[in-house]
């Protein structure tokens, strides 16, 4: 399991190199935590929970797609149209940006792509045995404690930020303020990321 994630930690870089909190390439500095107003940092706030209450609300749905199959001989392959309506799905929360709608629908190609040359047919299929959103196995424990989830700012400058979440584990999270609001770009956590 924890190569699957490492390999969506090293596909995330790979697509886009410039992200702009990867260490080597970010231009913030550690004490540069600037925001335009006290409204951002509440704003971040409530757009992490606000999508976190509609997965939980949703989760029954968002879990429905079926992200695999089994070809006639038994292997494994990534149904790539049922990636994207689940991307879709989750862009409709309001919550999602077309960043992570990228580098998501970019991990469900390379794992087709994998799963063909690297024949599988013991399931759960590599890269698909744990939770897309908050990349664990219990994603109730997230789920189950919203509100007391802790949140702070790590990183920030003009309408790009990283917010820390912490209960249950720790998350960081990246997120650009478009058109006012913001959205999330990127979900990362301290054990894979």
């Amino acid at each position: 399991m924890h190569a699957s994630i490492y390999y969506l930690m090293f596909l995330v870089l790979a697509i886009n190199p410039e992200r702009p909190f990867d260490d080597s390439k970010s231009h913030l500095k550690p004490d540069a935590v600037i925001l335009k107003n006290s409204n951002d940092t509440l704003n971040m706030i409530q757009t992490i929970k606000g999508f976190l209450h509609w997965y939980k609300q949703n989760y029954k749905k968002a879990n429905s797609f079926k992200f695999t199959y089994e070809d006639k001989l038994g292997n494994y392959q990534v149904n790539l149209k049922d990636g994207e309506n689940y991307l879709q799905y989750l862009k409709s929360s309001g919550y999602i940006s077309d960043e992570y709608i990228s580098l998501w629908m970019k991990y469900f190609t390379d794992k087709a792509s994998y799963l063909k040359e690297n024949i599988q047919n013991e399931g759960p299929p590599e890269g698909f045995e744990f939770d897309l959103i908050l990349i664990t196995q219990e994603p109730e424990l997230i789920l189950n404690a919203i509100e007391k989830l802790e949140f702070v700012v790590l990183e920030a400058k003009n309408n790009k930020a990283v917010m820390q979440i912490s209960g249950d584990g720790m998350y960081n999270i990246d997120m650009t303020k478009k058109k006012g609001k913001w959205k999330i770009d990127y979900i990362a956590t301290e054990n894979y990321d």
